[in-house]
């Protein structure tokens, strides 16, 4: 799945019910082709050209998520809605697709979304800048730009400060 990037004009030919993530004042454009039988949707977004948009399939194979900037979308793969489109505070870094949730880390947030409806299952703001996601069992370990770590049980989404590594 690659977004291909288009001019403004060809943007705007997009069908507005097709435009899945939309930048008040843009700067890109991209078209996402999902085939025959969904179609094609597109994207704008501000950034220059070194923010691209971060996409992921759940492990069902039901929705796509894409992220670029302080948005994120997803869009159902069996019948082509849009079934998520929000705005966040901070830029999305990373999606990560799980058995039974998406998860999604922000800059200074990580969300949960239930792979069944895209409802979300936990946001849990940060305390300092988050660098990247690994899953180790059934925790879910957010590494901190200050080199420390949060751990988040994936089952009781009780979040807590990792023991110092020595």
């Amino acid at each position: 799945m690659r977004i291909q990037s288009i001019s403004e004009s060809e943007f705007k030919q997009i069908d507005g019910a097709r435009r899945v993530i939309v930048h008040d004042y843009p700067q890109k454009f991209g078209l996402l082709d999902l085939g025959e039988s969904l179609g094609c949707y597109g994207l704008s977004w501000n950034s220059s050209s070194i923010i691209e948009p971060v996409t992921t399939i759940s492990q069902d194979k039901h929705i796509l998520w894409i992220g670029v900037e302080q948005r994120l979308a997803g869009i159902n793969l069996q019948q082509g809605n849009i079934c998520l489109s929000m705005s966040l505070h901070t830029p999305v870094f990373q999606i990560l697709a799980l058995d039974e949730c998406t998860v999604v880390l922000t800059e200074m947030d990580v969300l949960l979304f239930n792979n069944s409806d895209a409802s979300i299952r936990c946001l849990e703001g940060l305390p300092e800048i988050a660098a990247d996601i690994t899953v180790d069992g059934a925790e879910l370990v957010i590494h901190l730009l200050d080199e420390n770590r949060l751990i988040l049980n994936l089952q009781t989404l009780q979040l807590k400060e990792a023991s110092p590594s020595k």
